[in-house]
């Protein structure tokens, strides 16, 4: 196998994007095609501009410098270094009428982009850069600056003007830091600022362009030139680690600052690493796609929302769950992740739907994705009948190493228990199923968790949840957090 490809640069320059050779180019680099002798006087008229695949061609005029040039073409006048270089002329002094000089996308200037809203499902806020609040809507238009939140069971995807595309799944936020494009090549800038979540970019080829992409975090930044990845926080609380996945394409990732060391990483397909405050760790397989648990008349897999179960993948940790309306995933309606097989969305109406799955490793890295076809119901009416007078469960005793969670037992019938890390269950931690009405769980991490229980009838499903208990684990003690959340009535009113 080969090795993955590390690069060296000094990560106190903008990281820029990933070329087709997979190294980095820095900000003022020249490309490596410099005339090898004195430009020629042209027949072209002064002062015109002929515009290349990634670079422009200026005709000098009389009085122009290479200063001049860069002041009026470039992002800064500092650049005529960089032209003087690529065109051959020592000095800035007078250039002669009719001279060309080749400005490559590297060094051009900007003008201001924009991105549209092609997908959006639930509550999305979105502020402006000047702080002002912004409804969106399909075919909304999205400017540099803006900050974007997900909430939970949400999904935002953004198309830039050459069709590349930008998705943010549930409980995200991100700003738009840059949304740009070259002058004369309209070559997209784009950069990404992830603050909390996940992004999914997939990215239209850039290298004939020089076009770069970046996705930055305070952690780390990525930078590709066309390609299909994820980036996103891996521990939740908290942004102490940052996995980055490479679904098609070459992605280049390194530290966000250069405090640290100036190793990076070229990631290829079905590779990804995690990034923490102090190095770009290594490269390491992505899982494969799991898949869902076969129907036994060999046609579309139907579950209730309440266990869609996925067969057991080697490796994998946790699974990823979305469901679409559409065989690209890209209308997406709800998501759930689960340590175990079995998961759950939010309620849906009965019909055909296209579940995305992935699986996610020890490190917390999630692998490729697989879509199927779906067929989705809303449960057992038995169970449900006596799920609406259930009560939730409550912390009954803790330790170092474990809790103990208690709710009254329903006559022997097996019922389960789900703890999640937010009041939708969109990302459950722990499932246990008892019939004496106690279980006892691994004692989680620092933070504010819900549980809740569900009957399940003779076939193992679930027609019903009790309303949601929130609880809190500190270093030294767990208790229950004040009243049970119902969560459709929490979902009402933050619509409104």
């Amino acid at each position: 196998m080969r090795a993955p490809c590390r690069f060296r640069q000094p990560v106190a320059q903008m990281l820029m994007a990933l070329a087709l050779t997979g190294t980095m180019l820095s900000s003022g680099a020249a490309p490596a095609s410099a005339p090898s002798a004195l430009p020629s006087i042209s027949t072209a008229a002064a002062g015109t501009v002929t515009v290349g695949n990634a670079s422009i061609t200026y005709i000098a005029r009389a009085g122009d410098t290479l200063i001049s040039i860069a002041q009026q073409y470039t992002d800064r006048s500092s650049n005529w270094i960089a032209l003087g270089k690529l065109n051959r002329i020592d000095k800035d002094s007078a250039i002669p009428i009719g001279t060309p000089i080749l400005i490559p996308a590297d060094l051009l200037g900007d003008t201001p982009s924009k991105a549209t809203v092609v997908a959006m499902t639930g509550t999305i806020a979105a502020v402006a850069a000047d702080g002002s609040t912004t409804r969106l809507s399909l075919g909304a238009t999205v400017l540099e600056g803006a900050r974007l939140d997900t909430g939970s069971n949400s999904f935002l995807t953004l198309a830039l003007p050459d069709q590349s595309r930008i998705s943010l799944p549930s409980n995200t936020r991100v700003r738009i830091a840059k949304l740009r494009s070259t002058r004369y090549l309209n070559s997209p800038r784009t950069e990404v600022l992830l603050l909390r979540g996940q992004v999914e970019s997939r990215v239209s080829p850039l290298d004939a362009n020089r076009g770069r992409y970046e996705v930055r975090t305070p952690l780390s930044v990525a930078g590709v030139r066309g390609t299909h990845f994820r980036v996103g926080f891996v521990d939740m609380p908290g942004a102490s680690r940052v996995a980055t996945e490479t679904l098609e394409g070459k992605v280049a990732v390194a530290l966000a600052t250069a405090a640290n060391s100036p190793d990076g990483l070229v990631l290829t397909r079905a590779k990804g690493n995690i990034t923490d405050t102090r190095s770009v760790g290594p490269a390491i397989d992505l899982l494969p796609a799991p898949r869902l648990k076969p129907d036994t008349s060999g046609g579309t897999p139907e579950f209730p929302v309440s266990r869609i179960v996925v067969q057991p993948l080697p490796g994998a940790r946790a699974y990823h769950l979305q469901i679409a309306t559409d065989p690209e995933a890209q209308q997406l309606l709800a998501e759930s992740r689960s340590s175990t097989t079995s998961l759950a969305v939010a309620s849906l109406a009965d019909g055909n739907y296209y579940a995305r799955l992935s699986a996610i490793d020890g490190v917390g890295l999630e692998g490729m994705t697989a879509i199927q076809a779906i067929r989705l119901r809303a449960g057992s009416d038995t169970a449900g009948a006596g799920a609406a007078s259930l009560d939730p469960p409550s912390i009954a005793g803790s330790s170092d190493k474990s809790i103990t969670l208690r709710w009254a037992p329903s006559a022997g019938q097996p019922m389960r228990l789900q703890v999640a890390r937010d009041a939708d269950f969109t990302y459950l931690i722990a499932t246990r199923v008892s019939s004496t009405g106690d279980a006892q769980l691994p004692r989680p991490v620092f933070g504010t968790y819900y549980a809740r229980v569900q009957l399940l009838d003779a076939g193992g499903y679930a027609g019903g949840s009790s309303p949601a208990q929130p609880f809190i684990v500190t270093d030294q003690w767990v208790m229950n957090d004040g009243s049970p959340v119902h969560v459709r009535q929490r979902r009402a009113s933050a619509d409104r």
